[in-house]
């Protein structure tokens, strides 16, 4: 099995929780099964097609699009993909496009965000904003693809043998972390659930999560994981050694 990593950044835009930010992309060569894209960057974002090509790839190419999670950094490339079957989350769905109407109705949308059990410290004022002004642009569904392409996590589709999905809660309502078996190595693609290799104990995120409780518990387990991991904003590393590996590309 092959893995390549790209890393997308949104520059043009003013919102801070986008804005000059790294998303990480996992490129899967499944023998027999065809390519895999898990998580496709933030809307309008033209260094993934840029990224893609670079590699020899375009998104027709693509057989199979899964989303670790629904905030927009990590699906915003979905339609790109029309060729794909789109994994998600009918939770992260549910949850989403909820609180885009909740938002969307309030007078005051910090008090929503509490009411929807988001923590929101005094200093996290300004990150709040930014995420309600994302949300309100940036609609999940108007983002995650043709709903004749949709499968949902919950109904247990068919997925290669090679590929295990996990429930990382905690960032989100119902993350998923993507776990690759290769022959000799493992390699887990955590998505947000562990978006750095170091900034996750600082967790600068803290008002942007779901749980931020439940956020840290799920981080520190996947710290253990005993083999290569792809974090949603950072590059790719060996768990075992402690080091980032020197290229985007492995095989397992």
């Amino acid at each position: 099995m092959k893995i390549e990593t790209i890393t997308t950044v949104r520059h043009d835009t003013d919102n801070l929780i986008i804005r000059d930010v790294p998303v990480s992309s996992t490129i899967v060569d499944i023998p027999d099964c065809g390519l895999a894209i898990i998580d496709t960057g933030s809307p309008d974002n033209l260094d993934l097609l840029e990224e893609l090509e670079q590699l020899g790839y375009t998104p027709a190419d693509f057989s199979l699009v899964i989303n670790t999670h629904l905030h927009v950094d990590h699906i915003g490339g979905n339609r790109l993909f029309s060729n794909a079957r789109i994994l998600i989350s009918r939770r992260e769905l549910d949850f989403e496009n909820n609180l885009a109407r909740l938002l969307g109705e309030s007078t005051d949308p910090l008090a929503a965000l509490h009411s929807w059990g988001r923590y929101v410290e005094d200093n996290s004022h300004k990150l709040a904003h930014h995420l309600i002004k994302l949300v309100n642009q940036y609609p999940a569904a108007a983002w995650i693809g043709d709903q004749a392409q949709i499968e949902f996590f919950e109904d247990e589709p068919d997925l290669p043998k090679t590929i295990d999905l996990l429930q990382v809660p905690g960032h989100s309502v119902d993350s998923r972390a993507v776990l690759l078996q290769g022959k000799t190595r493992r390699v887990v693609a955590a998505g947000d659930a562990f978006y750095h290799r170091d900034l996750w104990q600082k967790d600068m995120m803290a008002a942007i999560h779901y749980d931020a409780r439940q956020f840290q518990q799920t981080a520190e387990a996947i710290a253990r994981f005993p083999d290569i991991i792809i974090p949603g904003h950072d590059r790719v590393f060996d768990n075992l050694t402690g080091q980032y590996l020197p290229d985007n590309d492995l095989v397992i």
